[in-house]
């Protein structure tokens, strides 16, 4: 091993974040701070990263003043600031993390080899240790221990809250028929949202958002196909009831309640970004930032999963996986709600019934095993009114199909889809039109 090689990598790393300290976000995801070989990098490092957290900025003098009574500081911050910022900083971390991931596997063989000569050690002892020691190499996770005590106290302290409507568990869709069978979208969640086009997915974005800056939670919308504007207007035609393509023209029929849906959206708790095919370590890194900026941030929206620029250097259904895992671990790590919008295979398309099974999935298994729960969308009016080469009702009876669901059951909740203002609403028999289900 050149420590050499090591030490000019890691200069070069924290001379980058002195440069341009928006790159901690990025370089975070690749490196922690046992990562780095020397100590005192490794205290500069997370220092750095306690600084970012606390929205102070990553200069010399914050960097001082929160490290003291080290000989070693004044010394290593003069050799970083004079080595030379780098442009492709992810490569140096990457290569760093490699052999970070060398050093461990050494100390692994040092400690198995100890293990072997001890007489009381047996093979299964050997090999699970083994096992456990390459996982957390692999993983580079802190994992925090809890008595089962301490976890049914907060089971108990959450029921009991729900029940006196304190503190509801999880965040309500604000649709009466799918709330009745989930309950709610718990804490630490990855929900999936798949359908064709045009079939809503949107709007489901609008209820669940409208329910959630109603009791006062923050949302953040990452809009990865449609620009923040067409978000907007989507939501303040959902709230409202103004018609979609009147607000795009600038006709407002109801002006009181424009003005309500105006004031309720202008809001420091809602969050839209639009920037489109960010790589996974750039949306990561995005979210995670808004996170700390806005700690009332409880759901996030990602639209949708086929804008997000994949690397390419395996199977697609391997780095789909990534994305999801990713995702889950900020939904875990943050306590929060995250929805993934996904795009249906158009097998779908082919077959008489065009209702979504968890197969149309694109790369559905991986999708599949980290999401808690799978919501399809559904309307039959959609698929008869393009055979008929006609417009849909008003409002049209549709279905939001739980396809998964981790902690309950699975089965259909009946809603209605109201068009001119792309929102679904709760089902009301008496004032839907009579509607001919063609092929049911």
């Amino acid at each position: 091993m050149d420590n050499n090689y090591i030490i000019n990598i890691e200069k070069a790393i924290l001379s980058t974040i002195f440069y341009d300290p928006i790159t901690i976000d990025e370089i975070q995801e690749v490196l922690s701070v046992n990562d780095f070989y020397i100590p005192i990098h490794k205290i500069i490092y997370e220092t750095m990263i306690q600084l970012n957290k606390d929205d102070l900025p990553i200069e010399e003098e914050f960097i001082k003043t929160r490290i003291s009574n080290n000989n070693q500081l004044d010394v290593a911050l003069v050799e970083i600031i004079a080595t030379n910022a780098v442009v492709k900083f992810i490569a140096y971390a990457i290569e760093l993390k490699e052999e970070s991931k060398k050093r461990q596997i050494n100390e692994l063989l040092i400690q198995t080899k100890k293990l072997l000569n001890e007489k009381n050690s047996s093979s299964e002892d050997l090999l699970s240790n083994i096992n456990k020691e390459i996982q957390n190499i692999e993983n580079n996770v802190n994992t925090k221990e809890q008595t089962s005590k301490d976890i049914l106290a907060e089971l108990l302290k959450d029921m009991n809250n729900s029940a006196l409507n304190i503190d509801k568990i999880g965040q309500k869709s604000g649709l009466t028929a799918l709330d009745n069978i989930i309950g709610s979208f718990e804490d630490g969640d990855l929900i999936v949202i798949a359908a064709r086009p045009s079939m809503g997915k949107t709007s489901i974005i609008s209820a669940i958002t409208n329910q959630s800056l109603g009791e006062n939670k923050a949302v953040l919308i990452e809009s990865l196909e449609m620009p923040a504007k067409k978000i907007m207007a989507r939501l303040i035609s959902a709230r409202s009831g103004e018609n979609l393509s009147d607000i795009k023209k600038g006709l407002i029929k109801n002006k009181e309640k424009f003005e309500e849906a105006s004031n309720f959206f202008a809001c420091e708790n809602l969050i839209i970004n639009d920037n489109t095919f960010p790589t996974l370590i750039q949306l990561i890194s995005r979210i995670k930032r808004a996170l700390r900026k806005n700690k009332n941030i409880k759901n996030i929206f990602i639209d949708h999963t086929g804008k997000i620029q994949l690397d390419g250097k395996t199977r697609e259904d391997i780095e789909i996986g990534h994305i999801t895992n990713n995702l889950k671990k900020i939904a875990r790590d943050y306590n929060i709600r995250v929805f993934l919008l996904q795009q249906l295979n158009r097998s779908v398309e082919s077959r008489e019934n065009k209702r979504p099974m968890l197969s149309d999935l694109k790369n559905s298994g991986n999708i599949e095993e980290d999401a808690d729960v799978v919501l399809g969308l559904y309307r039959h009016s959609y698929y008869a009114a393009k055979e008929k080469s006609m417009f849909e009702n008003k409002i049209e009876n549709s279905e939001i199909i739980i396809l998964k669901n981790r902690d309950g059951e699975t089965r259909t909740a009946k809603v209605s889809f109201e068009g001119r203002c792309a929102r679904f609403i709760d089902r009301e028999e008496s004032n839907i039109p009579v509607i001919i289900e063609f092929g049911q």
